[in-house]
């Protein structure tokens, strides 16, 4: 039978507040009310299309297991765009992420990402418009806005603030600055 789809939303995928300590684990639990799980048998041959999932607020660390998790929860992976890791305990980035390239909207605030190169993974996301990392030991790193809207210009909204025309040259000064200096230390190192 092939399954017809409808271009309806389904509501988030909800895992929020499930004690997860794995992305798998949630294989085994229960989404809140009103998201949907994948559907062995279709109603009428159509289904919504669930693109946002939820896993805020659990004890979540690591992103491996994030493709074959999304792949059995619903019916197109691909459609997903919008992620919330929210309030976890994620310390690294995983390019598990890269295999959803429609992401719009990443939610990562309140983890224990320590590395701005953590970022630099995600400049695979071209769509990314909102990106959230406040909260991340990161965020008390010098330069850390520039850095991250420099590494992602794509961006429209970081940390629920909207992106300037002043955040964009800030970025870019900084940036500029970054690769002067960066040069500079590579020829006094070669110079001893």
């Amino acid at each position: 039978m092939s399954v017809k789809t409808l271009n309806n939303m389904a509501p988030p995928l909800d895992f929020s507040f499930k004690n997860l300590a794995t992305l798998t684990d949630s294989l085994e639990e229960e989404p809140r009310k009103g998201t949907k799980l994948k559907d062995t048998e279709l109603q009428e041959g159509y289904t919504d299309i669930v693109t946002a999932v939820r896993y805020n607020n659990n004890s979540i660390h690591d992103l491996g297991d994030l493709v074959p998790s999304i792949t059995s929860l619903v019916v197109n992976p691909a459609a997903i765009s919008w992620l919330d890791f929210s309030f976890n305990d994620i310390n690294a980035l995983d390019d598990a992420l890269l295999q959803f390239p429609k992401i719009t909207t990443l939610y990562l605030h309140g983890n224990q990402l320590m590395s701005l190169n953590e970022v630099k993974r995600l400049s695979g996301l071209p769509g990314l418009r909102t990106l959230t990392l406040h909260g991340n030991p990161l965020e008390a790193l010098d330069g850390y806005r520039q850095f991250v809207l420099g590494t992602l210009p794509s961006l429209k909204q970081l940390d629920f603030s909207s992106v300037t025309k002043q955040d964009r040259a800030d970025a870019e000064n900084w940036k500029k600055l970054c690769s002067k200096k960066m040069k500079m230390s590579k020829k006094k190192k070669a110079a001893e």
